[in-house]
């Protein structure tokens, strides 16, 4: 099960012993080489991580503290396919502003190839280092080991010294190839506090907390009316303390693999994070917060010219958009408003929280990032009267928003918020023509989103419309078993999405999900949006050559059967569906002369624990000529716990098999 847990970093009582580092490096022997080979890998991986092993502290420097990370691995590689994993990719900060920058030191490296009983060690050689600018931000270092093959052993270790104290290493202790043991330790002196944010569905092995005595020193510069007198002058200081120790371990996990309906891979891996809370050298004097609270960070993005400064522009939008104050139902004001924005912008395919050009800019541009193009929309949804903020959320793709932790860089998305009468409200977005003004993009389905403003608080992302496909179906039998008919099929809610595009596209999404129907005519209409996509077919399924005595029919299989996307008999993650779905189907068939109804499937009905759906199997002969199935299955729920998982299973595998049983029409 997911555990979550958040700590402040409140010293303990007591104290932990110092404990051995689990991985030295260069210290492998050929007879411990071979009974690391002779272990089989989990999962007959092409690659396994033996120990990986970090540890974080806290250090004086010159003019103030730093941080140093250090990290030490050894990997085994099976097989070809895992040679990738013998590239190691180290991210490192810097602040194009104010100059800092993050260092990679004392980095080694090591391969091992045991021959009989031989072990040889190639070390990394410089010139297999390389580095490139990731952003203005980022830049990756780039390695790989040297002389791999089949059943080598790599390893690496270096050392990062950060002086950017909010940028506490996080730690991931499951990766893409099993894991033997992980491991990461932090040494915090009382000054600095932290919050902690550990997320697993793997038990800890170890999970310690302890206090220890602390000692640094640091140097401060000497200055002058010249300035600063370079390092090596001034005075030493040493400080004492006490000091957090946190210890984690995790060991033999299993290879992470994606599951269907999920979000990002981010919010299921295990792993540790970190963000300062706040700096204190005196007791006497009052702490330095650093995260701050929600209201502090609504505030400044508000302020700010690359956001809120945004709000207040005047364009040629929210001119357009002023005359509207005159509609008296604000829910069609604001629709209007959004189309007006729709036809002036278009949607650069660019997520984030802040703008890149000017609200003037963007328009004469006609194309904006989606924080751009939302705020645009914020605007002129002010200056039609309506009461709107921005919004901020997290996309499925970026992972959950996590709450308890006020920081800014967890959002990468902005949609506009109505605030309606009677306490309803109205969440807008001006990416996506091919949407109702009533629904965001599924992307941004995601938990709860953060509404900026007087009104500052939590919002629910969910939605209430479903991903509804709806068959009629009017069929007719012949006494070769040939099926013809028409055929309506309406797609609504997040489904109209999918398929409101061109005819001929249609036809072709309709023919390669139902190959053995043959079509004669088709036709679409989607007057609008807010509408359904509707698709009328007149199509056959091919008979036998003549007629048979005994007919099978499976008209709902080769209809709307769907498969089931869950094949997997164990799940340990919970399935995340963007929104509810629902599929239902009513068919008339009527018989060939002659021909009677000798077996029916017996009708079905299947509930969800927890009113988590159904699915309603009917069959009914309203004539001897006529035959009325009904079939719908309905998931009431976006998320289903991993506990829920088997009863969902079971749900699909036996609705799918009900609408596979055949009817049976014997010549009398």
């Amino acid at each position: 099960m997911f555990a979550l847990a958040l700590s402040t970093g409140l010293l303990l009582a007591g104290t932990v012993r110092a404990q051995e580092a689990p991985l030295k490096f260069g210290k492998l022997e050929a007879k411990e080489a071979t009974a690391l080979l002779a272990v089989p890998t989990a999962d007959s991986a092409a690659a396994e991580v033996l120990c990986d092993f970090g540890q974080s502290s806290i250090q004086g420097k010159n003019e103030g503290f730093e941080l140093k990370f250090e990290r030490t691995a050894r990997l085994l590689i099976r097989r070809r396919a895992g040679y990738d994993h013998a590239t190691v990719r180290v991210l490192l900060y810097h602040d194009p502003k104010g100059g800092g920058r993050e260092e990679l030191l004392q980095l080694k490296g090591l391969t091992y190839n045991l021959t009989g009983t031989t072990l040889s060690k190639e070390p990394l050689r410089t010139e297999a280092v390389f580095s490139r600018k990731v952003d203005e931000r980022l830049d990756e270092y780039a390695f790989t080991l040297p002389n791999v093959r089949e059943g080598s052993i790599v390893e690496f270790t270096y050392v990062i010294k950060s002086p950017f104290l909010f940028n506490l290493q996080d730690w991931q202790f499951q990766q893409d190839i099993p894991v033997r043991w992980s491991e990461y330790r932090t040494t915090i002196p009382s000054f600095y506090r932290y919050k902690e944010l550990t997320r697993t569905y793997w038990p800890f092995a170890l999970n310690e907390t302890g206090a220890k005595a602390y000692a640094t020193t640091y140097r401060e510069d000497t200055r002058t009316s010249y300035g600063s007198i370079p390092t090596g002058s001034g005075n030493s200081y040493t400080i004492t303390t006490q000091a957090l120790t946190r210890r984690w371990v995790q060991k033999n996990l299993p290879a992470f693999h994606p599951e269907s309906f999920m979000t990002t891979e981010r919010d299921y891996l295990s792993r540790v994070d970190f963000e300062l809370e706040r700096i204190q050298f005196d007791e006497k004097r009052p702490p330095q917060f650093i995260v701050g609270n929600w209201a502090e960070i609504e505030k400044e993005l508000l302020e700010k010219e690359s956001f809120g400064q945004y709000l207040r522009a005047t364009t040629a939008v929210s001119t357009a958009a002023a005359p509207l104050r005159t509609l008296p139902d604000p829910t069609e004001r604001a629709a209007a408003v959004r189309q007006q924005v729709l036809a002036a912008v278009g949607y650069s395919g660019s997520t984030g929280t802040h703008v890149r050009n000017t609200a003037k800019r963007v328009v004469e541009l006609r194309q904006g990032n989606a924080a751009e193009v939302n705020l645009l929309l914020v605007a002129a949804l002010r200056a039609a009267g309506l009461d709107a903020q921005p919004l901020l959320l997290s996309t499925r793709a970026h992972g959950r928003i996590q709450t308890e932790l006020p920081v800014v860089s967890q959002f990468n998305y902005v949609v506009a918020h109505v605030a309606l009468p009677e306490g309803k409200e109205l969440l807008l977005d001006a990416t996506d023509a091919s949407l109702p003004h009533t629904l965001l993009p599924d992307y941004c389905l995601n938990g709860q989103g953060r509404l900026l403003g007087p009104a500052g608080k939590w919002v629910n992302l969910a939605d209430n419309a479903p991903h509804l496909l709806y068959t009629n179906a009017q069929l007719m039998v012949n006494a070769r078993g040939e099926i013809q008919g028409n055929i309506r099929q309406e797609y609504a809610g997040y489904a109209a999405a999918e398929h409101r595009r061109p005819l001929p596209a249609l036809r072709q999404q309709w023919q390669q999900a139902h190959p053995d129907w043959q079509i004669t005519t088709i036709e679409a209409s989607a007057p609008d949006v807010a509408r359904p996509v509707v698709l009328e077919l007149k199509a056959s399924l091919p008979g036998a050559e003549a007629p048979a005595a005994t007919l099978y029919l499976r008209p709902l299989q080769q209809l709307i059967l769907p498969t089931n996307p869950f094949t997997q008999a164990e799940r340990l993650y919970p399935v995340d569906f963007t929104t509810a779905r629902r599929l239902e189907c009513i068919v008339n068939i009527t018989l060939p002369a002659g021909y009677a109804a000798t077996e029916l499937p017996a009708t079905m009905q299947l509930v969800l624990p927890n009113e988590g759906g159904r699915f309603l199997f009917n069959v009914s002969q309203p004539n001897p000529q006529t035959i009325a199935l009904l079939g719908r299955l309905q998931l009431t729920k976006t998320h289903y716990s991993a506990e829920e998982y088997h009863a969902l299973r079971e749900l699909y595998t036996k609705a799918l098999a009900k609408l596979a049983e055949p009817i049976v029409l014997q010549r009398q």
